[in-house]
């Protein structure tokens, strides 16, 4: 694992030039094309232009302390202003450099080099036709490439059967190009498109915050299957970060959940709570005490939950936990709240030591 990691490090200046050889810049060699090439005579969709943009005047400390990752969407499809927005806003050609040695985007890029293609899988989006699309972003238009059979359930499965990808109305697909950042770095050119990768990426975080609309970046895909269902030539383009897109519905406070006042609580009565919650599937959460904490335990995960009340507790990972009690005050069943906002309820079982 530890040999995997040199890609990150940088060198000292009297190693640079032992290590780092002459780039194709430093020889003479043209650059390359700042973007794939596509048939002329493809027909190309017109996109909002950025100078018409109504939406995404949202304060932007406002985006800033609101933005999280939301992987729960509404089948409310996007409007082409919106997608328009986001395109723009991740991938926008503000200017291009007189030499032709760079491109200068709405996103930074390591030497203006921008070594990165958008491609979308389009589920809902008004006036447009399911499929796969590219945007070709010197021109803000969009080109469409191909329907894809069962969309949703091909775009899930080949994301390790994440599901709630494929569902979304967009998903965002970018692709690095490496050599475009090879031809002036060279060696050094991996470390930096993947910080360009992050900062594209949180851009569109921050653009889908200003206008309503949620996000999470996903590293977790078939390479091979994908590429070949983009039909790239994986010598010199590849997916290399996926990201869903839709409008998210109204999360459930806490607070909301939560049956009874908040209230201090005492070691004493966090004992009465441990041991292990079964599902009906089977699916189990165990309670724990370490050092007068109350632990909840998920396979090899544990999480440490906050008391609300007695009865009552906020987590992480998992949402908010409400223990029903007996008669007698001991635990007769779990009901939880999930980060999706789904309610599951689990029957209390003895500690397996007791």
């Amino acid at each position: 694992m530890k040999d995997r990691r040199d890609f990150l490090r940088f060198f000292d200046s009297e190693d640079y030039e032992k290590e780092v050889p002459e780039s194709d810049e430093q020889k003479k060699i043209p650059p390359p094309s700042f973007e794939r090439d596509y048939p002329k005579d493809a027909p190309l969709i017109d996109l909002v232009s950025p100078k018409e943009f109504k939406i995404g005047k949202t304060p932007f400390l406002n985006i800033v302390n609101s933005r999280k990752s939301r992987r729960r969407y509404t089948d409310e499809p996007l409007t082409l202003e919106e997608l328009s927005f986001l395109l723009w806003s991740t991938q926008g050609v503000k200017k291009i450099s007189k030499s032709g040695r760079g491109v200068f985007r709405t996103v930074p890029s390591s030497g203006a080099k921008s070594p990165f293609e958008t491609y979308l899988v389009i589920n809902r989006v008004k006036g447009l036709d399911p499929g796969l699309y590219r945007y070709i972003s010197f021109n803000h238009k969009m080109m469409f490439i191909k329907t894809i059979d069962d969309a949703e359930k091909t775009i899930g499965e080949l994301s390790y059967n994440q599901k709630f990808i494929g569902k979304a109305p967009v998903i965002f697909y970018w692709t690095a190009v490496p050599y475009r950042t090879e031809w002036r770095y060279t060696i050094l050119s991996h470390k930096f498109i993947a910080i360009d990768l992050g900062l594209i990426c949180q851009n569109l975080y921050m653009a889908c915050e200003a206008i309503k609309l949620g996000t999470v970046a996903i590293g977790y895909y078939e390479q091979d299957k994908i590429d070949k269902l983009f039909e790239l030539d994986t010598n010199d383009e590849f997916v290399v970060l996926l990201a869903p897109v839709g409008r998210y519905p109204e999360e459930k406070k806490v607070t909301d959940f939560f049956k009874n006042p908040k209230a201090k609580v005492k070691p004493d009565a966090l004992s009465k709570l441990v041991g292990i919650y079964v599902k009906d599937d089977g699916n189990k959460i165990e309670f724990i005490l370490k050092e007068n904490l109350l632990v909840a335990k998920l396979g090899s995960y544990e999480e440490i939950v906050d008391p609300y009340n007695e009865t009552e507790f906020e987590g992480e990972y998992l949402k908010a936990f409400r223990f029903i009690l007996n008669k007698e005050g001991k635990p007769e069943k779990l009901v939880l709240l999930t980060r999706h906002d789904d309610t599951v309820e689990l029957i209390y079982q003895k500690p397996e030591s007791s």
